[in-house]
């Protein structure tokens, strides 16, 4: 590369409602001289020698009405420009990915998967954000439906039951990447529904289909050797309240033999039937309902814990 022409690296501006107006969210030289720009936007180049930064010409002509350019997507581009029978060759950086952020915590924390996180009732939390070209610029986060705040500091709450915490982050050229978002349970211990945990009518025989959605149970089980879990197995109002209440406690002893199956220590596990002692709807003794809201009733549940010391 010619040094003479080195000066071009201060000269990338963006076309806007003025020619060669600067954008800098959009162009971003890190301090290694790499030069990375946003891939969709339309970009103008300057070149100008080193020590004359005000004579700047413009690339590819000096045309006034000459339009902007745009590179072909994200990765490697090379900007190749002649001057008295010599080439200068820039890398130039196109970013069109945004960053992926996630979250971590930093006190408080009981386990997590899948995204869903369990804490104690005081927890602290810390957004994290990688990208592989012109770098996070900003993390921005949202507790429940408040609005996005950028993140200065480690967010502290203190509360029970569930929340979320939404996070998204931005580039140094302007990409915003996707939003991740985070179920929050926080409680000394914590319980969670697992879907489509069903049973054959009038039986304690768990369906195949039931199988694989226990797997999660199971692999939460496998990385984090010290929780304990507690079965709860509901009914619905129909039949008698004895009736639901022993069938109940036969399904939830169905799901600790299937964890003990696949290795299980059989102390970490307690099974406790409910019966239909505890809706979570409206479809109580005496009221009619579709299927659909008996349904709901009809749960298994894991209460998650670590033993008191």
């Amino acid at each position: 590369m010619s040094k003479q022409y080195f000066g071009v690296l201060a000269f990338l501006f963006l076309c806007s409602s003025v020619l060669a107006q600067e954008n800098a969210n959009n162009v971003y030289v890190n301090d290694n001289g790499d030069v990375f720009v946003k891939a969709d936007a339309p970009i103008y180049f300057f070149i100008s020698p080193e020590n004359q930064p005000s004579q700047k010409v413009l690339i590819p002509s000096t045309d006034k009405a000459a339009n902007p350019m745009y590179f072909d997507g994200d990765g490697k581009h090379y900007l190749v420009y002649e001057s008295k029978g010599e080439k200068v060759r820039f890398l130039i950086w196109a970013d069109g990915v945004g960053p992926k952020s996630s979250l971590r915590v930093e006190k408080g924390l009981l386990f997590n998967y899948n995204n869903r996180v369990y804490v104690e009732d005081r927890a602290s939390y810390t957004p994290s954000a990688i990208d592989s070209k012109s770098g996070v610029k900003q993390s921005y986060i949202a507790v429940d439906n408040q609005p996005f705040v950028p993140f200065k500091e480690n967010i502290d709450i203190e509360r029970t039951g569930e929340y979320s915490i939404k996070i998204y982050s931005t580039d140094n050229v302007g990409n915003v990447g996707d939003t991740a978002v985070y179920k929050i349970v926080a409680a000394p211990d914590v319980t969670f529904k697992a879907d489509n945990i069903y049973f054959e009518t009038a039986s304690a025989r768990i369906t195949g289909n039931s199988i694989d959605n226990l797997k999660e149970v199971l692999e939460i089980l496998i990385n984090y050797p010290e929780l304990y879990v507690e079965i709860k197995a509901h009914a619905d109002s129909r039949g008698s309240s004895e009736y639901n209440l022993e069938l109940s406690q036969r399904r939830a002893q169905s799901v600790v033999n299937y964890l003990t199956s696949k290795g299980i220590e059989g102390y970490r596990l307690k099974a406790k039937g409910y019966g239909d002692t505890q809706p979570v709807n409206e479809c109580v003794k005496g009221i009619k309902c579709p299927d659909s809201k008996l349904r709901e009733n009809r749960r298994v549940e894991f209460r998650f814990y670590l033993p008191k010391k």
